[in-house]
């Protein structure tokens, strides 16, 4: 059994060298030529020091010579081929001559005999030339000397038959063996695959030498010649039996090869199981394939779309794995099956030359869920006559297992890019934007020395929605993001984090200043009018900003803090505003707060206290307004602290649920004892809008059989103010219930005397902040003059808040101001304690009051 290694050199092979390229030492040619040049000297050196003990060649010596080399021959002719990687195990029943020439002949002779019965069967059987040919006769003289040299060893003298020439026999065959495989490997690895060492090495040892076949050989061979020694006749039968175990071992093969192949798909499909590289399946795949079929050179050609084909290719002369963009020309060979159509290219005399045709090939479509792909092998190695109908149907398996790996890579690839990139406008989301933000600040800020974060938010893109329609808004967005895209694509990332909100990475700014610039060109680029269909749309955009390392060096705290920013420049129309410790109100403090006002507004926690209002004439107390109290058992949290909170998380509802009811409930107490009272509950703008509003507020009275004259609602102007429309259809339904309305804070708001004309309200508070020394201060008090004349004029009540001493208290009454309340008359005063308050105190029915309605 003898190891043959690949054949590159193939009759007409476009890779072999032709006779006017001159063969050089560092080619794999010249490499194996200069170990067979090292091989034939030390079996020359070898052969030499033995000559010396041999006696002349005789006559019946030379005759056994001819024969054994006759017998070398003919086991060329019937060889066994076990493919390995990119070798081949051959076995030939050359173990039956060699040991009988072991037993029979001198050194010399038996090496003679195995290069001349080697040559004849190489060239006539095999059509070897070349290096290949002289690298194998060296091979075989090798192989000899060694059988020679252990079986000398181990038998002795005249113990050739005996028992112990046995073992020499066995012994003698394995060693040969075993340095065939390290010559053989050497020569590919060389020529063809350099990982043919590491494979060597970790191979199982089993599956490189036939330990059952070299035995079987080699027992035959002892058998042939204690028979031939005592009968010549008896080699006829031997020859009989010989060529029946070559067809024992053909059909072996055969078979071997066949689990072989299983094994090795089902080893490929594993192997592509757990790889998510594209270079590294398409690797796998190429060389799996040049394996498999005993080709020379693998390629993988693949379309997506009108780019260019990609082609992957792996040979002997490119082991390394190579892409190129080369188009496909619809002549080529291997073209049909890119329309779904397999190759199958018989090998041709004419085919292999100049116009770039392989020997032979073949080539299979590779079926993908976008584009399409062909793998193709082409130059058949020499131990195969030609590529099969068997192989076809093998690379067919092949490219079924790869189109599903390059499939799943291509899915991979899509879950990956949706994974990090938003769908609507295809620029980076949350997740990418983080990542790349920790890049830029690990290389950035000690580089130029400052990052910068814009977080860009739309202003009114919701009106934008209800209006126009989703669709319309979805092309906005689109549009947007691309001019962010193409401005500052440079100069760093443009992400979508949802919504209405982008964000942008600026990079390699010298200066906190040139972050701001870069705020303000975006805010600009935004705001510039956007074409949406017959359309043309123009939005305000609030951009905050926030840099590293001065607002931190984590990339969630840099974006949370650019978050705040943006809100703050939203709130005071400011554009652009970079981060301020103050405008930061996500502290851990207020974090806690809102989840604990959340349980104390479902649990009955918060309280409420009452501030009187009275009649600044006779001291008659005509009601009180209702405010919020909450008690941590760390202290008190102020009204100013918890309010912004609720309206923050979105429990304005349920807290203004909870007052109303509360309140109410105090209010019909005090109207069940005889007091003809109301109650005031403030309106937080939030609530405004609520289209059911009205409806919860009819409910409440109901529940406690109060009149709607008893409840007044104060609200704010500014508060009327952010949503018009609706606050006014609200309102509209709160008048129309008879309930009082009060615009509370008067002065402070940015609402028009004309807006205020058509509010549907019944009272106007003065602020506190003109209240306070406004017999001091001539501004106070020409504030304070003007809202009473404006509430005389529109028919209102008018309410002074903040009252702290009998000056402000005597100056209002003198003013005609109707009803007064602050730290003067009380302070708010839990339930129970305003109900003590209220003890001997004079109230007194409240007048009808005439309902001033828009058309007044």
């Amino acid at each position: 059994m003898t190891p043959a290694p690949v054949d590159n050199t193939r009759p007409g092979s476009t890779s072999a060298a032709t006779p006017r390229q001159r063969l050089s030492w560092r080619a794999p040619d010249g490499r194996v030529l200069a170990i067979a040049v090292v091989l034939a000297l030390v079996v020359t050196g070898v052969q030499v020091l033995w000559a010396r003990d041999q006696p002349p060649l005789s006559a019946r010596a030379a005759l056994i010579l001819l024969v054994l080399a006759a017998l070398f021959a003919c086991a060329e002719r019937f060889v066994v081929v076990f493919p390995v990687r990119r070798g081949a195990h051959t076995i030939s029943l050359s173990e039956i001559p060699l040991v009988l020439g072991l037993i029979w002949c001198a050194p010399a002779a038996i090496v003679l005999a195995r290069i001349l019965g080697g040559a004849i069967g190489l060239l006539g059987f095999r059509r070897q030339r070349g290096v290949k040919l002289l690298f194998n006769l060296t091979l075989f003289a090798t192989e000899a000397t060694v059988a020679t040299a252990v079986f000398r060893l181990i038998a002795g003298p005249a113990q050739e038959l005996a028992p112990r020439g046995w073992v020499a026999a066995y012994a003698a065959m394995m060693v040969v063996d075993v340095i065939s495989i390290v010559l053989v490997t050497m020569v590919i690895a060389l020529h063809d695959d350099s990982q043919e060492w590491r494979r060597l090495v970790t191979a199982d040892i089993k599956s490189l030498v036939q330990v059952p076949m070299v035995t079987v050989t080699t027992t035959l061979a002892l058998i042939a010649a204690i028979v031939i020694r005592n009968q010549i006749l008896a080699s006829i039968l031997l020859a009989i039996l010989s060529y029946a175990i070559y067809q024992v071992f053909r059909r072996y093969a055969q078979q071997t090869q066949g689990h072989a192949q299983v094994e090795q798909l089902y080893a490929f499909t594993r192997s592509l199981d757990g790889s998510r590289d594209l270079h590294t399946v398409i690797d796998t795949v190429l060389s799996r394939v040049r394996d498999v079929t005993r080709a020379d050179t693998a390629e993988l050609v693949v379309t997506t779309g009108a780019a260019p084909p990609l082609r992957f290719r792996l040979s002997a002369q490119q082991p390394v794995l190579t892409r190129q963009g080369n188009g496909s020309d619809p002549s080529t060979w291997w073209y049909p099956a890119m329309d779904g159509e397999p190759v199958l290219l018989a090998p041709s005399r004419t085919q292999g030359g100049d116009d770039g045709r392989p020997v032979d090939g073949m080539a299979v479509p590779v079926a993908m869920d976008r584009g399409a792909a062909v793998l193709m092998v082409y130059d058949s190695l020499a131990d195969i006559a030609t590529f099969t109908a068997e192989h076809l149907r093998m690379l067919q398996a092949f490219a079924a297992h790869a189109g599903v790996a390059l499939t799943n890579i291509a899915l991979v690839d899509r879950l990956r890019h949706s994974s990090l990139h938003d769908a609507l406008t295809g620029l980076p989301n949350r997740r990418m934007l983080l990542t790349d933000l920790r890049d830029a600040i690990e290389s950035g800020v000690s580089t130029f020395g400052t990052v910068g974060v814009l977080l860009l938010d739309i202003d009114r893109f919701k009106e934008i929605n209800d209006a126009l329609g989703h669709d319309v808004g979805d092309d906005l967005l689109r549009q947007i993001g691309q001019r962010m895209q193409t401005s500052f694509a440079d100069r760093g990332t443009v992400a979508r984090l949802g919504g209405d909100e982008f964000a942008v990475i600026v990079e390699n700014c010298q200066s906190a200043r040139d972050v701001l610039d870069a705020a303000e060109e975006l805010r600009r680029i935004v705001e510039r009018p956007v074409p949406v269909g017959d359309l043309t749309l123009t939005t305000q955009a609030s951009v905050g900003v926030s840099f590293a390392p001065d607002h931190g060096l984590d990339p969630d705290r840099l974006l949370q803090r650019a978050d705040v920013a943006m809100y703050a420049a939203k709130h005071a129309r400011a554009g652009v505003r970079a981060y301020q410790a103050e405008d930061d109100l996500n502290t851990p403090r207020r974090l806690t707060l809102m989840a604990e006002l959340r349980s104390a507004i479902e649990a009955g926690g918060l309280s409420i206290a009452y501030q009187p209002k009275v009649d600044p004439e006779d001291g008659r107390v005509l009601g009180a307004e209702a405010l919020a109290r909450w008690h941590r058992p760390d202290g008190p949290v102020p009204p100013d602290e918890f309010i912004p909170l609720a309206e923050h998380a979105g429990l304005i509802p349920a807290l203004t649920r909870f007052i109303l009811d509360t309140a109410l409930a105090a209010c019909a107490q005090w109207r069940g004892g005889g007091r003809d009272l109301s109650v005031a509950v403030n309106l937080s703008p939030q609530i405004l809008t609520d289209p059911n509003l009205a409806d919860d507020v009819s409910r409440a009275l109901r529940r406690h059989r109060l009149p709607p004259i008893a409840l007044t609602l104060e609200i704010t102007e500014n508060g009327v103010m952010e949503d018009p429309a609706r606050s006014m259809r609200t309102l509209d339904a709160l008048n129309a219930l008879g309930v009082k309305l009060s615009i509370d804070d008067f002065g402070t708001g940015h609402s028009s005397l004309g807006r205020l004309a058509e509010l549907p309200i019944h009272e106007m508070k003065i602020d506190k902040s003109f209240v306070r020394g406004l017999t001091t201060d001539q501004t106070r008090r020409a504030v304070t003059d003007a809202a009473l004349q404006l509430g005389r004029t529109l028919g209102l009540i008018v309410v002074a808040e903040g009252v702290e001493d009998e000056t402000e208290l005597e100056y209002l009454r003198r003013h005609g101001c109707g009803v007064i309340q602050g730290y003067y008359i009380s302070r708010p005063l839990p339930a129970a304690e305003f109900a003590d308050w209220l003890s001997g105190r004079p109230t007194a029915h409240l007048p009808e009051l005439e309902v001033r309605t828009a058309d007044a």
